[in-house]
């Protein structure tokens, strides 16, 4: 029997070092998640695509043709161009201005190719999958604004509140929820941002709550730079943060839980 794999990428940001990896994975693999924040380049950028939109439209033209194994996850960076809403609430970093409209059109037309969180089950353990990751703070947030349940009925790890989570941004007051910048981002943040937002520091890595199943999954996500040469991710039992320019594995067959392709090729 195969084992089950998935291979995650981590923050584009007009970057190519998502090509090689996925060409060479693509019918290896059960999944391939990328977690956001495809355009809006850093300054000193490595191995930037001549056209930065270009680019974003090979990684949907992955997806198109593979509509079932590609995963396109948004990241605060799409946001800021998919909504109005959400660049006026949160803002935007490096933003586009110039090419505002002509993304804000792309990704209306390519909305339903985009979702928010993902969820996978491999070798036992349930990831939950989003551009920068979701804290205590912010899932009883929205869930005091918007869902209103009770409390026991929140679990990370029930599918149907990943779902819930991708239903945000049909609407004014997800785009609201979504919006929510944290402290460590900006002076008048909130105690940590949202599911696009959040910073690395806002998360309770030493110490992950149990309550509304966080203590139940494995959370992957980007968002918060790391130099790949120096640290390739911020990981505890719970969570791996893998903004450091490269791909990972998630293998079954692997003792760890989420491994940089280099070391899995190692293996």
């Amino acid at each position: 029997m195969m084992t089950k794999k998935v291979l995650v990428v981590p923050d584009v940001h007009g970057r190519l070092f998502w090509k090689e990896p996925v060409e060479r994975y693509l019918e290896e693999v059960d999944r391939v998640v990328f977690l956001g924040d495809y355009l809006d380049p850093y300054a000193d950028g490595d191995e930037l695509a001549d056209d930065i939109f270009e680019n974003l439209q090979e990684i949907v033209a992955l997806k198109e043709e593979h509509p079932e194994k590609v995963v396109l996850l948004k990241g605060n960076h799409d946001q800021h161009y998919a909504s109005e809403l959400f660049r006026d609430e949160a803002g935007g970093t490096r933003m586009d201005y110039e090419n505002w409209e002509r993304y804000h059109q792309a990704f209306a037309e390519w909305k339903e190719l985009f979702q928010i969180a993902h969820m996978e089950v491999v070798g036992g353990v349930t990831y939950v999958f989003s551009h920068a990751g979701m804290t205590l703070y912010w899932l009883k947030k929205v869930n005091d604004h918007v869902w209103q349940l009770p409390d026991h009925d929140v679990s990370l790890a029930d599918p149907a509140i990943v779902e819930r989570i991708n239903l945000l941004y049909d609407d004014g007051q997800g785009q609201e929820m979504l919006a929510t910048v944290g402290t460590y981002r900006s002076w008048f943040g909130e105690k940590t941002g949202s599911v696009l937002w959040a910073d690395i520091h806002e998360h309770a890595i030493s110490d992950t709550p149990k309550a509304y199943g966080l203590d139940k999954v494995f959370q992957v996500f980007g968002h918060t730079k790391l130099n790949g040469r120096q640290t390739d991710m911020v990981a505890t039992d719970h969570l791996a943060m893998i903004d450091s320019q490269q791909c990972f594995l998630i293998d079954e067959s692997l003792k760890e839980r989420i491994v940089p392709l280099r070391d899995a090729d190692m293996t």
